[in-house]
C-alpha cells in the first residue's frame, strides 16, 4: 500500500509540474497552447486573395482577314480586339486545322495584331490567337483560341 500510495504521489507531482518544465525548456511566458498558436498565426497571416488577378482572360474577338477570305500577297496582317483581362496574345499559324505544321507561334505578341509573310500560293492557312495573362499561374492563364482560315489561290 504504502509503494502504490508513493507511486499516487510521483504521478501528481509529475502531471503537476510538467507544463511547468515546458515553459522553462521554451524560454517561460506562461503562454497557453492556444496563446502560442496564435502567436505562430500572426507571423504568417492568411493571403487575401485577389479575385481580379485570378480572372482567366476573355477570348479574342478575330476580325481580318475574314473567314476563308483569299489572300492575294505573300503576307497578311492577322488583326483581333482587345480582350478584357490579357496583357499578351499567344498567336499560331499553321497549314493544317490541327495545328501540327506550324508556320508561326508567337507566345507574347503584345499588340491586337500580327504580320505573316512568306505565305506559299495555293495553300489553306489557319490561325489562332488566345488572350494570355503571364501573372496568373494561380489558375488558367490563357484563354481559349479564337480560330480562323484564310487561302491563298495558286498563281494562274
Amino acid at each position: 500500500m504504502k509503494i502504490f500510495a508513493s507511486l499516487v504521489a510521483f504521478a501528481m507531482t509529475l502531471a503537476l509540474t510538467c507544463p511547468s518544465l515546458a515553459e522553462e525548456s521554451h524560454g517561460g511566458g506562461g503562454h497557453s497552447k492556444e496563446a502560442l498558436g496564435e502567436k505562430m498565426n500572426e507571423l504568417f497571416p492568411p493571403k487575401q486573395a485577389d479575385m481580379e488577378a485570378q480572372a482567366v482572360p476573355a477570348k479574342p474577338e478575330l476580325t481580318s482577314p475574314e473567314y476563308f477570305a483569299a489572300i492575294k500577297t505573300d503576307s497578311v496582317t492577322l488583326k483581333w480586339k482587345d480582350a478584357e483581362g490579357a496583357q499578351v496574345y499567344h498567336v499560331q499559324v499553321a497549314t493544317d486545322p490541327n495545328f501540327k505544321w506550324l508556320v508561326a507561334n508567337e507566345q507574347e505578341v503584345k499588340g491586337t495584331s500580327f504580320d505573316v509573310t512568306k505565305l506559299e500560293a495555293g495553300k489553306h492557312y489557319f490561325w489562332r490567337v488566345a488572350s494570355v495573362r503571364p501573372d496568373n499561374w494561380k489558375t488558367f492563364r490563357k484563354s481559349y483560341f479564337a480560330m480562323s482560315m484564310f487561302e491563298t489561290p495558286a498563281a494562274k
